[in-house]
């Protein structure tokens, strides 16, 4: 059976994806301009707020100490390979949002859940889960470290800093990398809608799972 590989449900923080503004500048060398597709459209500007968030930086630093600190959490992760992935909200009522610290445990690829109370202060609650959780800035970075250390993209003229990664998940139960953190990584050149290689990297197991040169058509 073929490996396969799959994308994880939602998360609570936003994946990291490229953002496509109306005009592409440069533009793309391997894919048509559509513009004269489209139909001309008067926009009407719009007034708009931005709102500030509701848990500050304080807040979230505040959040993962008083997490990590917790006697549920220490013990969970008591000679575990962990990183704080992101610091999101928990609805409690219509009135009370509260921070959620999200652990990932690298060694038996768990995901710890602390709601905090910075009022009290306390942690009100840990739970154990396993899913995947979007990918954090820190993460990317260490996947492409191991992409550039093991060499084989670089000395084949690929940027290693042009990469950009999401979180799959390999559905083989047979798999070693059953269960496993997976970042798919895709490097490309800001001219191409097409990547032109790609590396995933097991965070669990800090390796390298696949890698190579994807086929390159020039727009005719």
């Amino acid at each position: 059976m073929p490996d396969e590989f799959k994308l994880p449900p939602p998360g609570l923080d936003i994946s990291r994806v490229v953002h496509l503004d109306p005009f592409i500048d440069p533009r793309f060398v391997d894919a048509e301009d559509w513009g004269r597709y489209l139909t001309i459209t008067e926009t009407i500007p719009v007034d708009f707020e931005y709102l500030e968030p509701t848990i500050t930086d304080q807040d979230v630093h505040e959040a993962r100490e008083l997490a990590l600190a917790s006697d549920n959490v220490r013990t969970a992760l008591e000679g575990q390979r962990y990183e704080v992935l992101a610091v999101g909200s928990r609805t409690v009522d219509r009135e009370t949002e509260l921070p959620l610290v999200i652990v990932y445990n690298y060694t038996d690829d768990t995901v710890i859940e602390a709601t905090v109370d910075l009022r009290a202060p306390e942690v009100r609650e840990v739970s154990m889960k396993r899913y995947q959780p979007a990918l954090s800035s820190a993460e990317q970075s260490r996947a492409l470290d191991i992409t550039r250390d093991d060499g084989r993209l670089s000395r084949s003229g690929i940027d290693i800093d042009t990469g950009l990664g999401l979180v799959v998940e390999d559905v083989n139960f047979r798999s070693p990398q059953y269960g496993h953190r997976l970042v798919d990584l895709r490097f490309t050149l800001t001219n191409r809608r097409c990547p032109s290689a790609f590396a995933i990297v097991d965070l669990s197991a800090q390796c390298i799972v696949g890698i190579g040169l994807l086929p390159q058509e020039e727009l005719s």
